[in-house]
């Protein structure tokens, strides 16, 4: 098959009490995407944050909130993951479980996606550019990028900021990726707008798919400044004749709502895209020019 039918998640911040109820919140979502004939369902940046609410030690505010994020969240994030591979085991389906705080090796904080296959696998992608909070709390970025095959499609995974990274998109093609997955997590119109910029761009530029999801609602914490999380799940494509689209969206949430967007991607349509492009296109890059124009800038 040449197609995948994604599910993208516009999923609901709420306050989640245990992390067993935040499992069975993802799994109806997952059931859902899986009844309706998805092969893989996106889920957005830093889903678990509703868990903050869990914490009855104490009410959780901007004055501990990073600390809680360091070390507490992070202590769900395994039993999140093994949840993630029961559900893609269960319902025959591909999880992109969005993205969770988690410890590595090093000890470092990061913000890590995890990508779950019915056969029990596990990827995982490192946010690689931070937000400033994140640089506060004393997060650390990633260095790798992620490729993985799910379907006909060869998959990167850029979280949320890093989709506004052309030199990221740029690595992940010249790796063979078509279809790049976005979760996202922003509290503002402009973080929307910027978010939904960069998909829209590097579907453009990359003459490839972009699918993102987002985090929508709140869950009422930090006490002292509930995060209000806002956007609208999409996917873009090429902008030509071949996909069809005068703006390059293929699918777009209606509501500020939890939601499940659908979208068919055809691969044989995108390499004829990429093949006859309307625009100049990927074919007709000039990499030979490029690597002068940046010696040139930086000297």
């Amino acid at each position: 098959m040449k197609t995948l039918k994604v599910a993208l998640t516009q999923f609901e911040l709420r306050a989640e009490h245990t992390v067993d109820g935040f499992l069975a919140h993802m799994e109806s979502l997952v059931a859902e995407a899986a009844v309706q004939g998805a092969e893989a369902v996106v889920f957005p940046e830093l889903a678990s944050t509703g868990l903050l609410a869990s914490l009855d030690d104490h009410t959780v505010t901007t004055a501990t909130v990073a600390d809680d994020y360091r070390h507490r969240l992070t202590g769900f994030t395994d039993t999140i993951v093994t949840g993630l591979v029961r559900m893609a085991q269960e319902h025959g389906i591909v999880v992109i479980g969005g993205s969770h705080n988690r410890t590595a090796g090093d000890g470092s904080l990061r913000n890590t996606a995890y990508v779950v296959f019915p056969d029990g696998r596990v990827a995982s992608q490192d946010k690689i550019h931070l937000t400033p909070p994140e640089h506060a709390m004393g997060m650390l970025g990633g260095d790798d990028l992620l490729v993985t095959r799910i379907g006909a499609f060869t998959v990167g995974v850029l979280i949320c900021a890093d989709i506004q990274f052309p030199e990221l998109s740029r690595a992940l093609e010249q790796r063979g990726v078509d279809l790049i997955v976005c979760p996202s997590l922003t509290w503002n119109r402009r973080g929307v707008h910027r978010v939904r910029t960069g998909c829209q761009a590097r579907a453009m530029e990359m003459q490839s798919y972009v699918v993102m999801s987002p985090l929508i609602g709140h869950s009422g914490l930090p006490a002292d400044a509930p995060l209000y999380a806002v956007g609208r799940a999409l996917a873009a494509g090429p902008v030509d004749k071949t996909i069809g689209s005068n703006d390059g969206i293929l699918a777009l949430a209606t509501t500020d709502k939890e939601e499940i967007v659908y979208v068919d991607l055809d691969r044989d349509l995108l390499l004829a895209s990429r093949e006859k492009p309307e625009i100049p296109g990927l074919k007709l890059r000039r990499p030979d020019l490029y690597p002068k124009l940046l010696a040139d800038g930086a000297s």
